[in-house]
């Protein structure tokens, strides 16, 4: 009810996000990824969940420039997750920089406590794209069937 007491919400009143709300998709596509090696190019690391959805990896946060306060967007585009920092963000960056994935986000993605995730942050389009496990092993398959495809043309 409280969804749709939101979603009728008089013009210029702002009805708080319910829980449902928070986790609802947002269409959001997933960015072109720039060039690796440029010296403004995205940073790449690995982090590890813990339990309550915390990634461990300060670096990316700092590379953003993101603090506490910053509200930030998050949705899932396929099995991975797009962050942004956006002033209509339903989420809000803590006094300590760590990006904290909410459950419904973790179950989206299949990232259990303890998941080492692929982080790409770009500072120039000011987003943090996380990739679980089987995402970075679905590319990698790629890559790899790509390799022995070329090598059995040559």
């Amino acid at each position: 009810m409280t969804g749709l007491v939101s979603s009728l919400a008089l013009p210029g009143r702002v009805a708080a996000p319910s829980a449902a709300a928070a986790v609802l998709p947002v269409p959001m596509a997933l960015p072109p990824l720039r060039d690796l090696g440029a010296a403004d190019g995205p940073r790449l690391s690995i982090a590890l969940m813990d339990g309550g959805g915390r990634l461990q990896d300060r670096g990316a946060v700092a590379v953003l420039g993101w603090s506490a306060g910053d509200r930030l967007l998050i949705t899932l585009v396929g099995t991975s997750v797009v962050i942004r920092r956006r002033a209509d963000g339903v989420f809000v960056m803590p006094r300590k920089p760590y990006v904290t994935l909410p459950a419904a986000v973790r179950r989206g993605c299949g990232a259990l406590a303890g998941s080492r995730l692929l982080l790409v942050a770009d500072p120039v389009q000011d987003v943090l794209v996380v990739h679980p496990e089987t995402a970075v092993q679905t590319m990698l398959r790629t890559f790899h069937t790509t390799l022995a495809t070329a090598e059995e043309a040559s």
